[in-house]
């Protein structure tokens, strides 16, 4: 009861997202009427397509979700995978909730809405830019030092490192948007301000060091592509990794400047919220592209095309048998 209470307290409190876009609106301007009406059907248009795009993303990484977790063997880059798949659904999912509500204009439910989308949104997405740094970093170390990754790198460290992420981006993110949005007119700024930078840091952090594993990937493809031909697990990292800079980083700085009202900007902000979603969308695409590589069978099950797209050829080679017999297993007709 107490925590209902708190809940119902909390959402009459925070603005909603259609009354901090119009406190912006409302500074002073020479727009007109007719500007306004083109604005509304800008975002209506933008945001239907992203609940489009949204529907779309929840379907495919609802599939990927369901054949890692019940018809594919796990691996620790697989597991990685059902993690980012996870926290993709869940931003997709949040954000069909959020553009139905906006579009169907429930008063009475948006500001509780936009209070579990809030922290939602922005945990899932701390803990997809924390997931991708760990994938492009691992592969990276896989690539530099093979032997000592085969030997050395612990069995069980996909799993301590979801662990981790999710509980920092459970630990900051609530807080800052109770300070940033919740209380943002009753609180004195240090708290939003203290919070921002520590949230600001971590995201900054794992931005860095998957932009530097992503490139030394990149370059070291490069370097090896007439000798060796790829791995698919490697273009399938770059492709990740290019995707999430392009559609996702826009996003997170449209957070990072949204309280700063001298630098907002509306069109920019509609758009980064529908890149976010493509971002989101566009991995499972990426790994049934992959996986489909040259490998033109029409009824092929999507359960052989996703395996094959992960398929971690540095752990196969610890075993010649076991991966002739996946190999064996994967190129067989169905």
């Amino acid at each position: 009861m107490m925590s209902s209470n708190l809940i119902m307290e909390l959402s009459t409190m925070i603005p909603t997202h259609s009354e901090m876009l119009q406190n912006h609106s409302d500074q002073p301007s020479g727009n007109s009427t007719s500007h306004n009406s083109t604005n509304d059907a800008f975002d209506e248009f933008v945001r239907c397509l992203t609940l489009f795009t949204c529907i779309c993303g929840v379907i495919g990484n609802g599939i990927v979700l369901w054949l890692l977790s019940f018809h594919i063997k796990r691996t620790p880059f697989s597991f990685y995978v059902l993690s980012l798949a996870a926290s993709d659904f869940t931003y997709l999912f949040l954000e069909v909730i959020w553009v139905i509500n906006y579009l169907l204009y429930r008063p009475m439910f948006q500001n509780i809405v936009n209070l579990l989308t809030n922290m939602g949104l922005h945990v899932t997405f701390t803990v997809g830019l924390g997931l991708l740094a760990s994938i492009s970093s691992q592969r990276c170390l896989s690539i530099l030092f093979p032997i000592w990754y085969r030997n050395h790198h612990p069995k069980r460290g996909p799993m301590v490192v979801c662990g981790i992420l999710w509980l920092m981006s459970l630990l900051l993110n609530p807080p800052k948007v109770y300070y940033c949005v919740v209380r943002m007119e009753e609180l004195p700024p240090s708290g939003c301000d203290l919070m921002s930078k520590l949230s600001g840091t971590l995201m900054l952090s794992m931005l860095i060091l998957m932009t530097l594993s992503s490139l030394i990937l990149f370059i070291r493809v490069l370097w090896s592509a007439k000798r060796y031909k790829p791995k698919k697990l490697v273009i399938l990292i770059l492709l990740t990794v290019s995707v999430f800079l392009l559609c996702a980083v826009p996003h997170g700085i449209n957070h990072s400047v949204f309280n700063w009202r001298a630098m907002y900007n509306h069109t920019f902000h509609e758009i980064s919220y529908f890149l976010s979603c493509v971002n989101s969308s566009a991995n499972p695409l990426i790994y049934f592209f992959i996986g489909s590589l040259k490998h033109q069978r029409l009824k092929e099950p999507l359960r052989v095309v996703l395996q094959r797209a992960l398929r971690d050829d540095s752990d196969l080679t610890e075993d010649r048998g076991t991966s002739s017999r996946t190999d064996t297993t994967l190129d067989a007709p169905s």
